[in-house]
């Protein structure tokens, strides 16, 4: 399986005092468990430094997790192709809307996210789901 982790689940793994926190570590230790393959864009690494900055979380604490990420996730671009598909989506969430386009360049099985705008959107082939929806369907 492929799994593409949106940037509010790399949030949720650095901010444990986010709701869907817990949901999304156990989702990833779930992943990593079961060899998934999974994926980030570099624009997520970014978007998590600087918000988790913001946050006051320490930038040793994001430097390991950017690390760890970089260790194991596939990290990809959000190149022209998929800045393309994502203009033509006419989502008015460009951000959401190219993550999407290039989970599915790399032809991911399964969209992780919190983004309840995400989660309403009709996006096929992937299955969109939350990280408790993912743990729900693993047990």
């Amino acid at each position: 399986m492929r799994v593409f982790l949106d940037t509010n689940v790399l949030l949720d793994l650095l901010i444990p005092i986010r709701p869907s926190a817990m949901d999304s570590l156990v989702a990833v230790q779930t992943i990593r468990r079961c060899r998934y393959e999974f994926f980030v864009t570099t624009q997520s690494i970014l978007d998590l430094n600087i918000t988790a900055r913001r946050g006051h979380k320490s930038q040793e604490d994001i430097d390991v997790l950017i690390k760890w990420l970089l260790d194991f996730a596939n990290v990809r671009h959000i190149d022209c192709f998929s800045l393309k598909v994502a203009l033509e989506s006419g989502h008015p969430d460009l951000e959401d809307s190219a993550q999407l386009a290039c989970a599915e360049e790399e032809e991911c099985d399964l969209f992780l996210t919190t983004d309840k705008c995400i989660l309403e959107r009709d996006v096929t082939p992937m299955m969109v789901m939350t990280p408790g929806q993912f743990i729900d369907r693993m047990r």
